[in-house]
């Protein structure tokens, strides 16, 4: 070639998504762009687009950085898509002194820092004598110095454990000021220099999320050194920026850019290069003994609230009185005011408008300057119907949400009644008050401090996090799915680590080391029969636990794998209670071994259920074979569900039909404050997931689980568990039906478009009785009232003119009788309109200008229908017509009277006969108060929803 670069041709076909991403690629280099963003999920070939993008586009040599010795291997190994003259180890190597076309590598191998320099040490020692003279452990350097250097000769374990956490941080902030390739170890710098002389043209960045750090630090400079190449940075999600450090964030987004290129997972299943799945979710309540720990936390919430809400006496008055006679020269102390009950010092601070930092003139500045406060006290005052003062507006009623947990709305009422009243009370017992309160909150999760309130871990949401029965749960999870699937089926547990190590004080007693680990999630399945025909293997941190059925066969089909791949490792095993300890001795035997090596027996069917932790099963682990995923982990962040969920996305060549399903387990006490902690982290880690919902179509958030599961709670679910649970698990066994909602070949538009799901059924006259129509004797169903509702509504809309003619009703049913609705080939402002108008009419009648009646025909048998076969009995049935319902008219159809016939004319066409009335005064105003008063207004749940097709 005239460039000097050889010809290396890709051998394979490329994916749409792939073919897609280069086309933007392309357009990004002709227009002189060096730094590339794309994200893919795990499994939508990322690697093979980087290589193809490398071998047909940049063509000059290139690293690939990897945060794992996993991923770096499989970067080398799609090199055989590629075709070349090159001997193999020019054009690929993973070594550091590579001097091949791609070089695959780790972070590390490049980022690793300086050990041990004197420099170093002395800036890191001098660091720590900073530290103790700012935290007053010591007076000056001398001082600090000699403790120093007793603890190194005295306890060498602490010195060496806090100076690693001071030589960290003189690197990081020698790194943040621009020194980032000084601080590199030697082994690093040299890697760095061979590929300057190499003269590299493209890095990859794998995995680039990871580069919120010291790595992303160390290669924003090293772009530099290496004449700035260009960079291609692949990632299935962008990094959480919770916790990190703001010129961290910075450095990231200016050094990749905004996203030049997103593959949405839906598209690639539909392309066929993902196997289709279904997320579902297994609720439990606590145990009893939990139970009892939750409701006391919580009445103990309840006493602190009556207690700072109760009158209290002088400190004076408090005390005893003296036994001494009334004349005694005993000296009475002065009586230290008590301060006020939390309503009344919230009600002098709405009278006053007195905020900490002083009196404001006026309420809008008010709301202004503390706007949690001023709507958390009006909800506070109103639950107690305490009057607000005249020129405080109350909140209205849609404003007050049952379904927010209380603690939500009581938490800055207290942190200020704790922080600017209690704990500024000249009493002892107001500040012994306050350390109570702030003493029990924390237990819910609320942390009061100097400066304000904030969340923190919560004892009680540890022990709903961790409940037993999450992992008893396993057991009817795992027998539904062996019933469904038999001999195929290939299961993964995963959970956040081997032990919970860090149990508080506080619940000590409800959670033992193991509670809601991967040990403890693996004894349970070896003490079932059902799930011990899984034949279960535990992988951990530092060695293996196998079902000790398969003792035998495992070891001796290991023994086989090691020795085929001439590892030096000899395996011996050390019984337990149903289980035995797979032990390996050798320089060789580590975590990447034997993961690899149980993968692979997995993938045989040796075993059929792994469990391990995500740190082990997470990032860069592939076992294609997977069909059931249980997350038990308490992980909400994007990056990490994103890179859990991945694994069990990808296609297996055996099983070309192949359905995984990810299950959710759930603990729920939704009566208590904390109750729904374990449902919030569902719902967060659903919230950038997508997935296909019962009726075929594709939703982000956890609507796409259950059309009850909505972002603050799931609707109704204490009274039905079982139900629901019962639902899930029928569902697990629908996996053709399933694949089919998923359309895989049907192109994804991946464009967002608006619906409201609507149930209507849960009151009285919502989808009761027969149409009012002659010559039919259908009953409505919630599908069919909703779609006649909707009808009506659409054709008044287009025969107004205020919609277009062109846009196509969708309707669907979904579980728990919610019915879906939404405009297909419509703007953005016809669906907004339209969505309004019919949520509207199924909606409260509060503000209506018209209503409508809606009346269906009751049928009952008389005596003569009794006696006759029921095909002549039915025309001898009684038919009579009730009022079952009042419905509001959509407003933009409620304006004048020519609109508002209109709407009457194709309500009365497809929903019921009825008269449009003016709802403020006479006829309207009577069916109002008679609807009100018999219950028969509108109650319907209704969710609005993003939708793709």
């Amino acid at each position: 070639m005239s460039d000097g670069f050889p010809e290396i041709r890709f051998q394979g076909q490329l994916r749409p998504s792939q073919a897609e991403a280069i086309a933007v690629v392309e357009q990004q280099l002709a227009a002189g762009q060096k730094r590339l963003h794309i994200v893919a999920p795990p499994g939508s070939g990322k690697t093979v687009l980087g290589l193809f993008l490398w071998a047909q586009h940049i063509r000059k040599p290139a690293l690939v950085l990897s945060p794992n010795s996993a991923i770096q291997s499989q970067w080398a190994a799609r090199t055989d898509l590629f075709q070349s003259s090159l001997a193999p180890h020019q054009l690929v190597s993973t070594e550091t002194n590579s001097s091949a076309l791609l070089t695959s590598l780790t972070y590390q191998s490049v980022t690793l820092p300086r050990q041990g320099d004197a420099d170093l040490e002395a800036d890191a020692i001098d660091f720590w004598v900073d530290v103790l003279i700012y935290k007053e452990q010591a007076q000056d350097p001398a001082e600090a110095q000699i403790w120093i250097n007793d603890l190194k000769v005295h306890n060498p374990d602490y010195f060496e454990k806090r100076m690693r956490v001071y030589r960290k941080a003189v690197r990081d902030a020698a790194i943040l000021k621009g020194n980032a390739l000084e601080m590199l170890h030697d082994s690093s710098q040299e890697t760095l220099e061979n590929f300057k002389q190499l003269g590299l043209g493209l890095i990859i960045l794998d995995e680039c999320h990871h580069l919120m750090g010291h790595w992303g630090r160390v290669l924003a400079d090293a772009h530099d050194y290496l004449d700035q190449p260009v960079i291609i940075g692949l990632t299935a999600t962008p990094p959480d920026e919770k916790g990190k450090r703001p010129e961290d964030i910075d450095r990231y987004n200016d050094f990749f850019g905004p996203i030049d290129y997103e593959v949405p997972i839906p598209a690639v299943v539909k392309d066929g290069y993902l196997a289709p799945y279904q997320d579902l979710a297994y609720f439990v309540r606590p145990t009893p003994e939990e139970l009892s720990y939750v409701a006391n936390t919580d009445d103990q919430l309840q006493l602190i609230m009556e207690t700072l809400c109760t009158p209290r006496i002088t400190a004076a008055e408090a005390e005893p009185k003296s036994e001494t006679s009334p004349d005694s020269e005993t000296e009475e102390r002065p009586p230290v005011e008590r301060a006020e009950p939390m309503q009344d010092w919230l009600l002098q601070v709405l009278t006053n408008l007195d905020l900490p930092s002083g009196k404001v003139e006026d309420w809008a500045t008010f709301e202004r300057r503390d706007p949690a406060l001023a709507q958390a006290s009006r909800l506070f005052l109103q639950e107690r119907s305490v009057a607000l003062p005249a020129h405080v507006p109350p909140l209205s009623g849609d404003l007050i949400e049952e379904d927010i947990p209380r603690l939500n709305y009581w938490a800055p009422v207290l942190d200020r009644y704790i922080r600017h009243r209690l704990r500024r009370s000249p009493s002892q017992a107001d500040q012994e008050l306050a350390q109570q309160a702030i003493d029990q909150l924390r237990l819910l999760g609320l942390q009061i401090t100097e400066t304000g309130c904030q969340a923190c871990a919560s004892p009680v949401g540890r022990v709903i996090a961790y409940s037993r029965n999450k992992i008893n749960a396993l057991v009817p999870i795992l027998s539904q799915e062996i019933e469904n699937l038999q001999e195929q089926i290939r299961a993964v547990v995963i959970a956040d680590f081997e032990k919970t190590s860090a149990t508080s004080a506080e619940v000590e007693h409800l959670l033992d080391e193991e509670a809601g680990g991967a040990i403890a999630a693996f004894k349970e399945l070896v003490s079932n029969p059902p799930t011990d025909w899984l034949n279960p293997v535990l992988l951990t941190g530092s060695s293996v636990l196998v079902d000790d059925d398969i003792a035998d066969q495992l070891q001796s089909r290991a023994e086989e794998w090691l020795q085929a791949r001439n590892i030096d490792v000899t395996l011996s095993r050390e019984p337990f209670d149903g289980f035995d300890l797979l032990n390996g001795s050798g320089s060789q035997w580590s975590p990447r071994v034997y993961v690899e090596m149980i993968t692979d027996l997995f993938q045989a069917g040796i075993t059929r259920c792994l469990v391990g932790t995500r740190g082990l099963l997470g990032e860069g682990w592939d076992a294609n074979k997977i069909n059931v995923l249980i997350d038990l982990t308490t992980v909400t962040t994007s990056m990490t569900v994103n890179q859990l969920r991945g694994r069990s996305f990808r296609l297996d060549p055996d099983q070309p039909e192949k359905v995984a399903n990810n299950w959710d387990v759930v603990c729920i006490a939704p009566e208590f404050t904390k109750g729904l902690d374990d449902y919030e982290r569902f719902n967060k880690k659903h919230c950038r997931l997508f997935g296909v919902t019962d009726d075929g179509l594709i939703e982000k958030g956890v609507g796409h689980v259950h059309a009850a599961f909505t972002e603050l709670k799931p609707e109704g679910l204490e009274e039905s568990v079982q139900l629901l649970n019962s639902d899930m698990l029928t569902r697990s066994t629908k996996r053709a039906e399933s694949r089919k909602l998923w359309k895989i070949g049907d192109p994804y538009q991946g464009i967002p478009l608006k619906s409201i799901e609507i149930n209507s059924s849960s009151r009285k006259g919502s989808g009761w009785g027969f149409m009012p129509f002659q010559g039919l004797r259908s009953p409505w169903s919630a599908e069919s009232l909703t779609k006649a509702v909707s009808r009506a509504v659409l054709e008044s809309l287009q025969e107004a003119g205020q919609l277009s003619h062109e846009s196509s009703l969708q309707i669907g049913a979904r579980s728990g009788n919610y019915i879906r609705v939404f405009l297909d080939k419509a703007s953005e402002a016809d669906c907004e309109l339209f969505l309004s108008a019919v949520n509207q009419v199924f909606g409260p009648l509060q503000g209506a200008r018209y209503v409508i009646p809606r009346h269906v025909n009751q049928i009952a048998e008389t005596w003569i229908s009794r006696l006759l076969p029921d095909l002549l009995g039915r025309f001898f049935r009684k038919t009579e017509t009730d009022l079952a319902m009042v419905h509001a008219v959509p407003a933009t159809l409620a304006r004048n009277k020519s609109l508002v016939d209109i709407f009457q004319s194709r309500w009365n066409q497809h929903v019921s006969p009825g008269e449009a009335l003016y709802a403020y005064r006479g006829a309207g105003a009577e069916l109002v108060e008679e609807a009100q008063r018999a219950g028969i207004v509108p109650h319907s749940k209704i969710h609005e929803k993003e939708i793709f097709l």
